[in-house]
């Protein structure tokens, strides 16, 4: 089993700051704003769990902005929307323009819900991860997901027209864990942050 490093530690200050901006964190202010009033947003939330897995050459699949990789300072970030920052848009997420066993941590950034071919785009991240790579997933629970994704006016799904067909707010842990074992893959550590209400998995093939 892979150990479980620490969250990049916040302040006191700041984790009780966050606390009381819950609302305006989660509900009523777009994620832009937050750095205005010092609050975190959810994507440094997920950023900082899953940075200190990361390691070798980075591949992140459904890679918005590209945060994450300029984050980490350098790999590949790819989407199937241009959201400006960089990534490569591809048509397809289970079909990369990448030779196997060319990365040696591939990312989905709370996204694995919002592919609709989520099985294959696993089987091709298995080829393309190096021998003792790391997969990392960020994800909410279904439930929370439900809810979140109809009260965020700000989401990214808002953005290009709502949910597609296949898509889900969310996913639970069983469904997962089964889901990377059927491509091949086996939990190695899970934590939750923000709250409890966001879980990291890390799985290597």
């Amino acid at each position: 089993m892979i150990g479980n490093p620490p969250l990049r530690n916040k302040s006191l200050l700041q984790a009780i700051w966050d606390v009381i901006g819950v609302p305006f964190r989660f509900v009523l202010f777009d994620q832009k704003w937050l750095s205005y009033f010092r609050w975190t947003t959810l994507e440094e939330e997920r950023l900082a769990a899953a940075l200190p897995y990361i390691r070798g050459r980075l591949l992140d699949i459904g890679a918005g902005p590209n945060t994450l990789v300029k984050r980490y300072g350098s790999g590949v970030g790819v989407d199937v929307h241009d959201w400006g920052g960089g990534a490569m848009v591809v048509r397809d997420s289970s079909n990369l323009p990448f030779a196997d066993r060319t990365f040696d941590t591939v990312s989905l950034i709370a996204c694995l819900n919002h592919i609709p071919y989520r099985e294959a785009v696993l089987h091709e991240v298995k080829r393309l991860l190096k021998p003792g790579g790391r997969l990392i997933i960020t994800m909410i629970n279904p439930i929370l997901g439900k809810i979140g994704h109809a009260i965020w006016w700000y989401s990214e799904d808002k953005h290009r027209g709502g949910m597609a067909p296949g898509e889900v707010g969310g996913m639970w842990m069983r469904d997962v864990v089964r889901m990377c074992a059927a491509a091949g893959f086996e939990l190695q550590a899970h934590m939750r942050f923000v709250y409890g209400m966001n879980h990291l998995y890390v799985f290597t093939p």
